[in-house]
């Protein structure tokens, strides 16, 4: 499975949101960008793709930034990571493809294509069990610890 930059950058917004979801109203596009190490431009675009999706809100004017649609709890990996990139784990069928001269797929073929698919549905369930609220506990715990 390979995770890309925007679907990186999109869960690093949503933590952050996720992190002053009970202190703050709204928190402002630079701060965020500030914090997380995210190109200002970019992450103008991720969050308005968030805001689509109904995962984040916004606030207008000199006091607006942005905040949580939902509480982290009921944000998964999985549901931000679909709103970037439309699906988990792609899985590109051969179909079509042609061997050589022989158009015939092999006798894997379907049972390796069953198979992706279960590991696609497991991912999703994985991915779809792990909350904000969690990944923030994580984070503040890594954030705590010494370190020599």
């Amino acid at each position: 499975m390979r995770v890309s930059a925007k679907a990186e950058y999109a869960c690093r917004a949503v933590l952050e949101l996720a992190r002053c979801h009970k202190n703050t109203d709204v928190i402002q596009i630079n701060e965020i960008a500030t914090r997380q190490v995210i190109p200002r431009k970019y992450l103008v675009q991720i969050l308005l793709q968030l805001q689509r999706s109904g995962l984040v809100k916004s606030k207008r004017g000199a006091s607006g930034g942005y905040m949580l649609a939902k509480a982290p709890a009921d944000i998964s990996l999985g549901d931000v990571v679909r709103t970037m990139d439309g699906s988990l784990m792609a899985i590109e069928s051969l179909e079509g493809k042609v061997n050589g001269s022989n158009n015939r797929q092999g006798s894997g073929h379907h049972v390796l294509k069953e198979i992706w698919r279960e590991v696609q549905d497991q991912l999703g369930f994985i991915m779809d069990g792990i909350t904000f609220e969690e990944i923030c506990k994580r984070a503040d715990k890594s954030s705590s610890m010494y370190h020599i």
